[in-house]
């Protein structure tokens, strides 16, 4: 009775359909370089905590979209509106990760997020990003949110 009661354990042991291995989340590479970042919301103040107006921000810059690619260069594109007519549809530059992947830093010819930013969110959905722009020669403080494009 032993045996049969055994063997029986066994075969239901055997029966049991394993759980596949669990599905990995993506890299912080793997979010940046899925698809371009459309810029939705940037809130500017100064180094003292000073606000300073969006309306002090030009319009040109809320339909620019930025391609991370895996190669370490993004290109930055004017969008429909652009700051000057004469300005370059798109521009292409670098980016990279530190080695903990919490501050990207960005080099783009012109762009208003030039330099390291503090990685606040990323995920599939969202791009949140803090940074210290120079803006007309004034350094900032920026709260800037992107949404796939």
């Amino acid at each position: 009775m032993k045996k049969a009661l055994l063997c029986l354990a066994i075969a239901a042991l055997g029966a049991c359909k394993k759980d596949s291995d669990p599905v990995a989340s993506p890299s912080r590479v793997d979010l940046l370089t899925a698809k371009a970042w459309r810029l939705t919301t940037i809130n500017l103040t100064l180094l003292d905590g000073t606000p300073i107006p969006s309306s002090l921000l030009p319009t040109c810059f809320s339909d620019d979209t930025f391609k991370f690619n895996a190669d370490k260069t993004v290109v930055q594109d004017a969008g429909a509106i652009k700051c000057n007519s004469t300005d370059p549809q798109t521009q292409t530059g670098t980016w990279s990760f530190n080695s903990d992947q919490s501050k990207l830093t960005i080099a783009v010819p012109n762009s208003l997020l030039n330099g390291e930013a503090d990685v606040k969110e990323l995920t599939t959905s969202t791009l949140r990003i803090n940074a210290k722009p120079v803006y007309m020669g004034i350094t900032a403080n920026a709260d800037a949110t992107f949404a796939p494009n």
